[in-house]
């Protein structure tokens, strides 16, 4: 199993580094300045979209265990209704995403 994680600073801080080798968990390499590899990085995105765009009041849902079973409902729902067609040309996708961002040596693509 290799650990894989986009290099965003709480990734990269030393403790979180040594505690990777002292456990023995290999690393992926990952190119410093590219998000645009992950694909679950599209995919919170789609559903923050549409949980924002279905249920705007969860901006204000406070904090009682109510409201919070009320988000994972939701939650659940938005994740059901992300088409299995758009998963799947994201996962098409990754050749070409790949491809990018090696012509960009590592930098943000327009993905």
């Amino acid at each position: 199993m290799t650990f894989m994680q986009d290099n965003a600073p709480i990734h990269t801080a030393q403790l979180i580094k040594d505690w990777l080798i002292d456990t023995g968990i290999p690393l992926l390499e990952w190119p410093p300045y590219s998000p645009d590899l992950n694909p679950i990085e599209m995919v919170w995105a789609w559903l923050k979209e549409w949980v924002c765009d279905k249920y705007p009041d969860l901006k204000n849902m406070g904090t009682s265990q109510q409201a919070f079973q009320r988000f994972y409902s939701v939650l659940e729902e938005g994740w059901q209704s992300i088409p299995q067609d758009k998963i799947n040309h994201l996962i098409r996708s990754m050749n070409k995403r790949v491809e990018s961002v090696r012509l960009a040596r590592g930098w943000h693509i327009r993905f």
